[in-house]
């Protein structure tokens, strides 16, 4: 068994809380405990974290919630959401990371879509290049989450501009499709720094295909639990057409290399 392999599933795309609404409860109502017993069912490693209050109320209060919820639990690695300062909401990016090193958070995210239930704001320069700035210089990867892939057209112009301006920063697209290629494939040729989660590549031999294209260290298991089937992206990449050590990469190795303080994963290799 390869080293990649013996390491297991890591999971970048959970969440822990109760989201709002009648319609979301009890299934969307997930503790520490709950996430872990469904990662024991389904052999799953670990998962990078975040809170579902930090999206749907305050990332202050859900990323402190979050901190309290999986002390004591290494397989949950927290993910902070974060936003621009302007608003006094959080700290100022260089503070903010800080912080997060303070309390051992290696990764962040954003919701930063006017639609749905994103955060409203702008990702350009002139109100999120502060931030932006300070994650990359310490190569903290981002998670972009639109909310968007599902129902809209994707911003791929925001995505182009927040690669190409910060290229230290490890970019991770949450929720894209397979169907979204004929624009997705031609960044992942121009942008190094972007990487995809897989649970959106729900087409046929779509995983196969980016790694073919582009190779697996562009790719991070998710699963979207426990809004989506943590099961259904498991058995996904244990039936992709991988060879092992290409299925271990996409699995942990990517993610790890990622978190990895002294390297940056695929900007080591351009």
């Amino acid at each position: 068994m390869t080293t990649e392999r013996a390491r297991g599933l890591w999971d970048c795309n959970v969440f822990v809380g109760r989201r709002a609404g009648r319609r979301y409860a009890p299934a969307y109502d997930v503790d520490a405990a709950r996430l872990i017993t469904e990662m024991d069912r389904l052999g799953v490693a670990g998962a990078m974290t975040y809170h579902v209050l930090a999206h749907e109320l305050a990332p202050a209060l859900g990323n402190e919630r979050l901190v309290v919820e999986v002390a004591g639990e290494p397989r949950l690695e927290p993910v902070w959401v974060v936003l621009p300062e302007h608003t006094g909401e959080l700290p100022p990016g260089d503070r903010l990371v800080e912080e997060m090193t303070r309390h051992g958070v290696r990764m962040a995210r954003m919701f930063p879509s006017a639609e749905l239930s994103g955060h409203r704001f702008s990702l350009a320069d002139w109100c999120a290049g502060t931030l932006l700035g300070a994650l990359a210089e310490q190569r903290i990867p981002l998670i972009l989450d639109f909310t968007l892939f599902r129902r809209g057209e994707p911003p791929w112009e925001t995505v182009w501009d927040v690669c190409r301006r910060h290229a230290r920063l490890p970019v991770l697209l949450i929720g894209v499709q397979g169907r979204n290629n004929r624009t997705l494939y031609a960044l992942l040729a121009e942008l190094p720094n972007l990487l995809i989660e897989t649970s959106g590549l729900n087409v046929h031999r779509g995983i196969e295909d980016v790694c073919r294209r582009f190779g697996p260290q562009r790719l991070v298991f998710g699963s979207g639990y426990p809004v989506q089937s943590m099961g259904g992206a498991v058995f996904q990449l244990q039936r992709a057409e991988l060879d092992e050590d290409d299925r271990g990469l996409v699995a942990s190795g990517t993610l790890r290399r990622l978190l990895d303080p002294t390297g940056g994963g695929v900007l080591d290799a351009t």
